[in-house]
């Protein structure tokens, strides 16, 4: 019996795309959908639900602060990133349609280890991203 693919949406630009899909794609046995703006991640998000949205928060149309209502009550994982230094930062805000806005920002690299436990249902204090001290905590913040 074969495993239906995890759907995602990749709602970013092409650098922050290309560099997640290397780094989660080993990972995930997955079903990719890509959206360059929040009007673009809108219009796919109408015709499917998705199980995992990466978004970026800094659309070039708009941020995506309102995909939180869109997605609650869903099924869906939301996780919006965010430049930092160098690379970005994560930020779970939705998992499997419940608002988890209390979680600590996960780096790059943590990604694929945190996104198959959390689809795979596993509780976040699992997760590499709930070990960080309160000074490393850095969120995702909305101006």
């Amino acid at each position: 019996m074969s495993r239906i693919p995890t759907t995602v949406l990749l709602a970013s630009d092409t650098t922050t795309r290309s560099a997640t899909l290397r780094k989660c794609s080993p990972h995930l046995d997955c079903y990719w959908q890509f959206a360059a703006s929040f009007e673009d991640a809108c219009r796919l998000m109408s015709q499917r639900e998705f199980d995992l949205v990466l978004c970026q928060y800094e659309l070039p149309d708009r941020t995506a602060f309102p995909l939180l209502d869109w997605l609650a009550g869903s099924h869906s994982t939301l996780l919006f990133s965010a430049r930092a230094g160098r690379g970005s930062r994560w930020l779970p805000v939705i998992e499997r349609g419940k608002r988890c806005l209390n979680r600590p920002s996960l780096q790059s690299m943590d990604l694929p280890n945190v996104l198959g436990k959390m689809l795979d249902g596993h509780a976040e204090s699992d997760s590499p991203g709930s070990g960080v001290s309160a000074e490393e905590v850095e969120y995702v913040g909305t101006k």
